[in-house]
């Protein structure tokens, strides 16, 4: 991984999928964060986020903008590799799977559309966590649930930055398995979200989207994200120049 705006990134697509392929191969844990706009600026503002995201065995680029700007500042060909598209294919691999967070409800959607392809859903394994601040968890017990299963991908949808802090409060605990922070992925995967169009992605426009379809959500993210981002910008415009 190389650092961009103070993170590190995976940006090529096929070495961060084989990392991952090859840490389950071999039974051995990491835990994966996509991160977008509104992760990298939480980021900044909590030096915590921002030594577990450095901290994590892959961040992939979950956002356009960020490949988009981190592009232009560096003068290379950077591309996004967005949390929904990495679920839509790595939970049809014929492995075992755990899903953390959401409801069961959506858990039972994905297994529906799962099955439909893959003709069963045997693999599939859901966990309910209560709601709870983050220092409030009992590790411990959560892990032996998770070592007695044994999944080799543990889906975390409990939006950032709480399930970035999630798995890497949890990782020290676990026997093997990746870790895999992808947020709001089931919900699109599940039918609960629309599907993200590709023409939005193609103009850079995803946040608009998620705002017309999530605005009490997303308004006051990008409301941060407008107020905090030029900040990060001029830092890595101006360390790139020396």
């Amino acid at each position: 991984m190389n650092k961009y705006f103070g993170v590190n990134f995976e940006f090529d697509h096929l070495k961060f999928e084989n990392k991952i392929l090859q840490t389950v191969d071999k039974n051995e844990k990491g835990y994966c964060c996509f991160i977008d706009l509104n992760s990298l600026v939480n980021a900044h503002e909590d030096s915590e986020v921002l030594n577990v995201l450095n901290n994590a065995m892959l961040n992939s680029c979950d956002g356009s903008y960020i490949a988009m700007l981190a592009s232009l500042i560096h003068k290379k060909q950077l591309k996004e590799y967005i949390g929904p598209d990495f679920f839509s294919k790595f939970i049809y691999y014929p492995k075992k799977h755990l899903i953390i967070g959401n409801t069961e409800e959506v858990f039972n959607k994905i297994k529906l559309k799962v099955k439909k392809k893959n003709n069963t859903d045997s693999n599939l394994h859901y966990l309910s966590i209560p709601f709870l601040p983050i220092e409030d968890f009992d590790f411990d017990s959560i892990s032996k649930e998770i070592n007695e299963l044994s999944p080799d991908y543990i889906w975390i949808s409990l939006g950032a930055p709480k399930q970035e802090l999630f798995m890497s409060n949890l990782m020290p605990y676990l026997d093997r398995g990746v870790l895999l922070g992808i947020g709001a992925a089931t919900n699109y995967f599940s039918g609960e979200i629309n599907d993200i169009p590709n023409w939005t992605r193609k103009l850079h426009i995803i946040w608009i989207y998620r705002i017309f379809t999530e605005p009490k959500k997303q308004i006051s993210r990008m409301s941060m994200v407008i107020y905090k981002l030029p900040k990060i910008l001029k830092k890595e415009f101006f360390f790139n120049q020396r």
